[in-house]
């Protein structure tokens, strides 16, 4: 789905600079710590963080889609790792057996109503790019549709009727259409929901090798892109985001919480504004007596709560005439709720 396809836009690099590797949550003394071994792959968990509907997004004030994860989205992560401090996600897979409920509402058409998306072979992708293999069902009360991934896109099948196949463009227009058949449009939003969670996931792991540059009570300010020209109305001419790290000491230890807070923060690249509040809870790092990495992220542990949670986070779209610059409220993604996510030793 093209307006929930949302592309991260590198605010870690601003804010975090260079990247921690991960440390043991201790002070270092007169005798520095050896690095933190990083291994190539990883497993992962996606998680509810309350009971019912984890996360709601509200697409251009047009429909809302609400999003029930449990505990059920799981698979494994290849990582690229120069240094402890240079680590880069290259692809994932998805397990079969991962699956999340999904509740459409607002659109005023047959897409309101709930389903389900069931992985029933590995999905197999890059991290930001679509995938090159697997298979999911759309299931509702009354029908699956079964998505094929197949070269440069996907096959549709109703109740296992005749694939049809689609570009991935096509694939993502199918849900804007109003002659396409409401089986496809909902396979088409079912896809959209589920690349729009891994990149949430991704925007976060993408931010904990660079989180032990963080100290307690001292807020990282950064500035974001200047309007060059008249911004939006009611718009700051130059935004900002700040990254606060909520913890007991010095240095990073499992159970700190971080803000992240946006105020009419505007990304140039890609014309995008950036507004209100997410905070990552429970910070959980476990490192062995060898020194690896075996477990990072965030989540309940310990018997204390955690996730990623967002509090009305938008992503809007600006366009700009002749250096004047407005937004449409239908480009306009709206955010509350959140997951839990860990990797782990496999």
């Amino acid at each position: 789905m093209k307006i929930m396809n949302l592309v991260w836009l590198a605010a870690s690099a601003g804010l975090l600079g260079g990247c921690g590797g991960g440390g043991d949550g201790q002070a270092s003394n007169d005798t520095p710590d050896p690095p933190t071994t990083i291994l190539s792959a990883y497993s992962f968990e996606i998680g509810g963080v309350q009971a019912g509907t984890d996360m709601v997004v509200d697409v251009g004030g047009q429909f809302q889609v609400g999003v029930d994860l449990g505990d059920t989205l799981r698979g494994s992560v290849n990582l690229q790792v120069n240094s402890p401090t240079n680590v880069s996600f290259l692809d994932f897979v998805t397990d079969a057996g991962s699956t999340m409920a999904v509740a459409v509402a607002g659109s005023e058409t047959d897409l309101d109503g709930e389903f389900t998306i069931n992985i029933t072979s590995d999905v197999v992708a890059g991290v930001g790019d679509e995938p090159t293999s697997g298979v999911f069902e759309v299931v509702t009360a009354a029908d699956t549709t079964t998505v094929m991934v197949v070269a440069n896109g996907v096959e549709l099948s109703l109740d296992g009727a005749a694939a049809i196949p689609f570009s991935w463009d096509d694939y993502d227009d199918l849900l804007d259409d109003d002659q396409a058949a409401t089986w496809q449009r909902r396979a088409s939003l079912a896809g959209g929901t589920f690349a729009f969670i891994f990149e949430r996931m991704f925007e976060i792991a993408d931010l904990l090798d660079g989180l032990e540059q963080t100290e307690s009570a001292t807020p990282i300010v950064t500035a974001c892109d200047e309007f060059q020209g008249t911004p939006p109305a009611g718009v700051l001419l130059q935004g900002e985001h700040v990254f606060t790290r909520l913890g007991s000491g010095e240095d990073l230890s499992p159970g700190d919480v971080f803000d992240w807070t946006f105020t009419n923060c505007w990304f140039a690249s890609s014309n995008t504004l950036i507004d209100n509040f997410m905070q990552m809870q429970n910070y959980i790092e476990v490192i062995d007596s060898s020194n690896t990495l075996t477990r990072i992220g965030f989540g309940p542990d310990n018997n204390i709560s955690g996730g990623v949670l967002y509090f009305d986070w938008c992503f809007d779209e600006t366009e700009e005439n002749q250096g004047v610059y407005t937004i449409d409220p239908v480009d306009r993604i709206e955010i509350n709720g959140g997951f839990s996510m860990l990797f782990t030793q496999p």
